[in-house]
């Protein structure tokens, strides 16, 4: 069965994931009635991607601005009714080395992955809470699940995102709010562009939006990682031993 989504906010729909999900629910409505909102910081890049689609909706902000977050909220529900789901995609990307670790860097990525997503949270847990209703997914990564050389800037965001995510959907329980987790592997964007080694088991941004959306309209489940093969790698890999752990590590690190 399809869940029907009327109304879609995608936070992070510049480029990437975000832009290509935002496609995905445009070709593919939900709803017959289906409004897709799309957000972030490069206005040029939303408006093109809304050009010429009546029911997609070009709202730029910046997250890390928890007014501006609350302003536009409140202008999407008053133009379009509260959303009835909401991705939270955005995020920054930028490799770090030790020997290149940085305060600023560290700073940039908290102030994007964690806390912009936050601001974005808690206007939209109150409201949903309100009413009885609604789904966020946050989109963390599954770099996340626990430490990988030069993330040292990305990884914590992601693993603190994966940690925030269980609490709130537990506390939510009961309540019609369901919050959702999404961990995508490699996906070849101009973020993982920086990267100069060798990812396993890399999508493109269809591939992964695909997957998604595929979650979001049929299912409740609390995660959704992907490709499956790679997260099963990762997860055994969460459950090692520090000592065969770190081994693992310098020998990825040799290569």
């Amino acid at each position: 069965m399809i869940k029907n989504f009327k109304t879609i906010w995608i936070v992070g729909a510049s480029a990437g994931i975000g832009a290509a999900l935002a496609e995905k629910f445009q070709n593919f409505p939900t709803d017959a009635d289906q409004k897709v909102i799309i957000s972030a910081r490069n206005a040029d890049a939303l408006n093109k991607l809304a050009n010429g689609k009546p029911d997609m909706k070009a709202v730029p902000l910046d997250i890390t601005d928890a007014k501006a977050v609350k302003t536009a909220v409140a202008s999407i529900e008053e133009e379009f009714g509260f959303p009835d789901l909401v991705v939270l995609a955005a995020g920054v990307y930028a490799p770090m080395k030790v020997q290149d670790f940085s305060a600023a860097t560290i700073k940039e990525h908290i102030e994007t992955n964690y806390l912009g997503t936050i601001n974005c949270l808690e206007p939209l847990l109150a409201k949903m809470r309100a009413r009885k209703s609604g789904e966020i997914a946050v989109v963390a990564s599954v770099a996340g699940y626990r430490g990988l050389p030069n993330a040292g800037a990305y990884g914590p965001t992601k693993a603190a995102l994966i940690n925030l995510c269980e609490t709130l959907h537990a506390e939510l329980e009961g309540s019609g709010v369901l919050l959702r987790l999404i961990n995508p592997g490699f996906v070849k964007t101009r973020l993982t562009e920086k990267n100069d080694f060798e990812m396993p088991y890399l999508q493109t941004p269809q591939q992964a939006a695909d997957f998604i959306y595929k979650e979001l309209s049929e299912n409740d489940d609390f995660e959704i990682a992907f490709p499956p093969a790679f997260v099963r790698q990762l997860k055994l890999a969460r459950i090692l031993p520090y000592r065969i752990y770190f081994k693992l590590m310098r020998k990825m690190m040799s290569k």
